[in-house]
């Protein structure tokens, strides 16, 4: 379009010299310049008796605009030139560009009264431009162009760019000398452009406002005021979609150096979200934005959410998060990164039923600053969950000092009759990679069967107790240094090296050394209903691996030295756990008649890799390893026979013997 504006204006500015009565008349320009346009090549011809009715013919070699970036060629129009009611009118065919595809389009040039008013159309697009009086001033009008026209001019700003739509329409009074301001009142309609990486895209959009832009000895200046209306923006992660009226989107940009100045930055959403700042960035540098001032941004939830959120919930695993309530703040960024922000929570509630995550009446202040010392505040919720387990009422204040905000004193949250406190909190927001949270936490008197219930587990006894004096969170892994230690089954049991990969993403990966030791078998027995044993239980898995919560991978040993006493159903579980069988001669027949027997040591190990386990006992002799040893009469053997078994075919065994139904050995 800009080919056909410049076509447009070549005819203006020659007809006005053309005399009503000249016959033959030719006329050679080498140059034209006018509010900073140069036109070169210039050649009119008048035939006031042509047979084909083209009595005026205009032709230039080149047209440049260097302030718009503009350079077009081989400009040509032709039309009959006929006097028209005090003026003069002509209409007729107008191109540009060279052969064999120029661009061509239709056109009307009136002269009345001193005034010139011009009209181009290519279908479906429009274009009027009209002289406003005597001054030096053009009134512009555009309808309907078809943003793909401006493809090559848009590519060569954004070479990623590879579609373009949509239909753009404007109003505007060009001013008469460099120093006036051009103001633009324009509208978009179904505007959306497309990547060759596919990240970046638009859908039907709708954009109107005005612009001013103007010009001084210091440089220009653009203002912009305007509404957004429907359709959909992709940035990266981030994917909004946009309300269909009523959003409000302004700013004011200026060149300052090698950079430019964005200020006045306001997006009014009503009701949903507002935000306001000021940014400065240098295309040429690295980064571009050298800085970012987020003044003040108002979130409510979860219409906030669901328009601008979603797409960065998703990206981080977070898609099936519920919220509500409000969030104000503001953030100040550099070349650095963040260098400080505030967070003001108002009766926030979040969920994500799939992670067992839940907050309600989330509520508080928060200020950080990356250099120097901020206020840091206080922030407390009503009730909360974490992996299911449910949190009571707490409260907490906080400090920040040199980049760290950190718990000012610890803080208790009641937890299952027991409670976990947070000894100490230190978070690092701004850093890029590493870690970024340090704690040290300690749990008490947790009660092991409200902690059982909550987990879906088998029902255990005893109470939870333990700390982990130093807690780090770097890369997605939460490494915990100490120990947990559990009184359950009336022994220990104490866990170790911790460690948990991902825990609030996909396929969370946890990794830990469990050694316990005195556990009563009849209370162990008792809860997981695989037959009654009695004695004392100790032993440790080593290099324990669950991936999403299932295991693949571990070291196990279980083992009672001491003796005591094991029912009928218990050897059946034991022996279908290796494949094994009942040896020292004691028929099937006649294990009936005893309801328990005597053992003087117990021992089952396996070690599960690539979903086998390979399966051990006391002892072996190659081909066989010994599970139960018995004593006394009637005295019992429980031995193995299968070195590996398949770990899927374990699990089922084990689930058949706590039904009572009786396992298949193969």
């Amino acid at each position: 379009m800009r080919r056909l504006l410049s076509a447009v204006f070549i005819v203006s500015v020659l007809s006005l010299s053309l005399p009503a009565a000249a016959a033959g008349l030719k006329l050679r320009l080498d140059s034209l310049q006018a509010y900073g346009i140069s036109v070169q090549g210039i050649e009119v011809d008048f035939f006031p008796e042509a047979e084909d009715g083209e009595s005026l013919r205009l032709r230039a070699a080149r047209l440049e605009w260097p302030e718009a970036g503009l350079k077009v060629e081989a400009l040509a129009a032709a039309c009959p030139l006929q006097a028209d009611a005090g003026g003069w009118r002509c209409a007729g065919q107008a191109s540009a560009g060279a052969a064999p595809a120029p661009l061509q389009a239709g056109f009307v040039a009136n002269l009345e009264q001193g005034r010139l008013r011009l009209e181009l159309e290519r279908a479906p697009a429009r274009l009027q431009l009209a002289q406003a009086g005597q001054e030096r001033r053009w009134q512009l009008q555009l309808r309907q162009l078809p943003l793909a026209w401006l493809d090559s001019y848009l590519r060569q700003a954004w070479p990623a760019l590879s579609r373009v739509d949509g239909q753009l329409a404007l109003d505007a009074e060009l001013p008469a000398g460099n120093a006036a301001p051009l103001r633009v009142d324009y509208s978009l309609r179904g505007a959306g452009f497309d990547t060759t990486a596919g990240t970046y895209a638009a859908a039907d959009v709708g954009l109107a406002g005005k612009l001013d832009l103007r010009s001084s000895a210091k440089g220009w200046s653009l203002a912009h005021d305007g509404q957004l209306s429907g359709g959909e923006v992709l940035l990266g992660s981030f994917h909004a979609k946009l309300a269909d009226h009523g959003t409000r989107l302004g700013f004011r940009l200026a060149p300052e150096g090698d950079a430019y100045r964005l200020d006045q930055l306001a997006y009014t959403d009503p009701a949903v979200l507002e935000l306001n700042g000021s940014a400065r960035f240098a295309p040429s540098r690295s980064p571009a934005l050298q800085n970012f001032s987020l003044d003040s941004i108002d979130l409510r939830l979860p219409a906030a959410q669901q328009r601008y959120l979603q797409g960065l919930l998703g990206a981080a695993g977070w898609a099936g998060l519920s919220s509500s309530g409000r969030l104000r703040g503001r953030a100040r960024f550099d070349a650095s990164g963040i260098a400080g922000a505030a967070l003001r929570l108002e009766d926030v509630a979040l969920a994500e039923t799939g992670r067992g995550v839940e907050v309600k009446g989330l509520a508080g202040e928060l200020e950080w600053a990356r250099e120097g010392e901020a206020p840091g505040g206080q922030l407390g919720w009503q009730s909360a969950a974490l992996y299911s387990l449910p949190l009571g009422a707490a409260s907490s204040r906080w400090s920040s000092r040199d980049g760290v905000l950190a718990l000012a004193a610890p803080a208790r949250i009641p937890l299952l009759g027991g409670a976990l406190d947070l000894l100490n909190l230190q978070l690092h927001p701004a850093a890029a990679s590493g870690e970024r949270l340090q704690a040290g936490v300690a749990v008490h008197d947790v009660e092991l069967a409200a902690l059982s219930k909550a987990l879906g587990w088998p029902r255990f006894g005893g109470k939870l107790g333990g700390a982990v004096p130093q807690l780090r969170y770097a890369d997605q892994r939460l490494d915990m240094a100490g120990g947990l230690m559990l009184n359950v089954f009336d022994g220990t049991l104490n866990v170790t090296g911790l460690a948990l990969e991902r825990p609030f993403g996909v396929m969370p990966s946890l990794s830990a050394d469990i050694a316990f030791s005195g556990l009563d078998l009849s209370l162990v027995t008792g809860t997981f209903d695989i037959g009654e044993i009695s004695g004392r239980l100790s032993g440790q898995v080593r290099e324990l691996r669950l991936v999403d919560w299932a295991p693949v991978a571990f070291d196990a040993e279980f083992k009672a030295l001491d003796g005591g006493r094991i029912s009928q159903r218990a050897v059946k579980t034991i022996s279908s756990v290796g494949g094994g069988g009942i040896a020292a001669g004691l028929q099937a027949s006649m294990l009936r008649l005893f309801d328990t027997f005597g053992y003087s040591r117990l021992g089952i190990g396996c070690r599960l890799r690539n979903a086998v386990c390979q399966m051990r006992g006391l002892d072996s002799d190659g081909a066989r390893y010994t599970l139960v040893e018995g004593r006394g009469l009637p005295r019992i053997q429980i031995v193995g026979h299968q070195s590996e078994v398949d770990w899927a075919v374990l699990v089922d065994r084990l689930k058949a013997a706590a039904s009572g139904t009786a396992p298949v050995i193969n």
